[in-house]
């Protein structure tokens, strides 16, 4: 089944359809996960998580083709994996840069590594030192709040994902503008 097929089938509500379509993308991403400090169990919970997640790209009509869809799948659940495992608390922080970088950009290190640098550049100071906090100093949600005037963790934690979400939309513009030449 091609992918703008399955698109066409999530636009639809065909879900049957679309997890036959996406099936052959699941075994990857269980080995990743199980690779990862995950399970079986896991690891279908995480695949389920991207299948949402690009069920509302695709019914916000936010997605583009531009990698293959397997690729997209696998790119965000690893991002969700990881997430799960900081909030487990078995990840260590680790940079913004790899927080930020897409999985099926070019394979060119040192260009994502200035990308992801520019993008978190182009943040507001708070955002900027809310990342910083968090990301290099490993301050928890409690201190953030503290620091930076927020009424509470929750709050912190909520801008923390805002900003994180402005820094990744930066990637990728910037990465799109490197990929059609300016």
């Amino acid at each position: 089944m091609t992918d703008a097929l399955i698109i066409e089938h999530l636009k639809n509500s065909r879900y049957s359809r679309v997890v036959e379509g996406l099936y052959g993308a699941f075994p990857p991403i269980r080995k990743f996960i199980r690779n990862n400090s995950g399970s079986a169990e896991d690891a279908k919970d995480i695949f389920q998580d991207a299948l949402v997640i690009l069920y509302g790209k695709v019914r916000a009509n936010n997605y583009e083709i531009k990698a293959p869809l397997k690729t997209y799948l696998f790119a965000v659940a690893k991002n969700c994996w990881f997430q799960e495992l900081r909030r487990r608390n078995k990840l260590p922080a680790t940079e913004l840069n790899n927080e930020i970088e897409v999985e099926f950009q070019d394979n060119n290190d040192e260009g994502r590594l200035s990308q992801a640098t520019t993008a978190f550049k182009m943040l507001g100071e708070k955002c900027r030192e809310l990342l910083t906090l968090f990301y290099f100093r490993k301050k928890s949600f409690k201190d953030i709040a503290a620091e930076l005037s927020f009424s509470d963790e929750a709050v912190a934690k909520n801008q923390k994902y805002r900003c994180l979400q402005k820094a990744k939309e930066n990637f990728i513009t910037l990465s799109q503008t490197e990929a059609y030449g300016k």
